[in-house]
Parts: structure tokens; C-alpha cells; sequence
């Protein structure tokens, strides 16, 4: 229907994330990185000194860098879980 702009329908060939592993697991690695970002959110929240946490740009540091820490153990977790799906096949 789109050809004509040269939007095609492909088979997917990307792998999907969490494809291959337990429902169990999956929410371990959740609840797990839940933790770890309140952990880096409290440790950055107890080294800041208070005052320096009055300014706005400083006071969202604590969370958004829990967010990141949190995001990247979900990701290298998935690929290691899924890596060791694969080998297991």
C-alpha cells in the first residue's frame, strides 16, 4: 500500500529483547535493577551535601544518574542472559 514510498513490509530479523528467558528471570533483572537505582539514588543523595542539593540542577543528579546506572545493568544482564540462551541451544 506504502510501496510507492518505499515502506515495505520485511520479516523482522532483529532478536527480541528478553526473547529467550523465564518469566522468573526477567522479573528478577527488573526488581533487581529497581533496587540498584534507589541504592545509587540514596548513595548520591547521602554524599551531596544538603546545600548543594537546594539548586534544582543538582537535586535531579541523584535520580537520573540511579536511571542510567539502571539502565545499563538491564541491558548488559539481557545480552549475557541471552548470550547464554544461545550457547545453550
Amino acid at each position: 500500500m506504502l510501496s510507492w514510498l518505499g515502506i515495505t513490509k520485511e520479516k523482522e530479523t532483529g532478536r527480541q529483547f528478553f526473547g529467550n528467558i523465564h518469566k522468573k528471570t526477567i522479573t528478577f533483572v527488573l526488581l533487581s535493577s529497581v533496587a540498584i537505582l534507589f541504592g545509587v539514588k540514596s548513595l548520591l543523595t547521602y554524599l551531596l551535601p544538603k546545600a548543594a542539593l537546594a539548586d534544582p540542577l543538582v537535586a535531579v543528579l541523584p535520580g537520573t544518574v540511579g536511571i542510567l546506572v539502571a539502565l545499563v545493568y538491564v541491558l548488559v544482564i539481557e545480552r549475557l542472559l541471552q548470550d547464554k540462551a544461545e550457547r545453550g541451544k
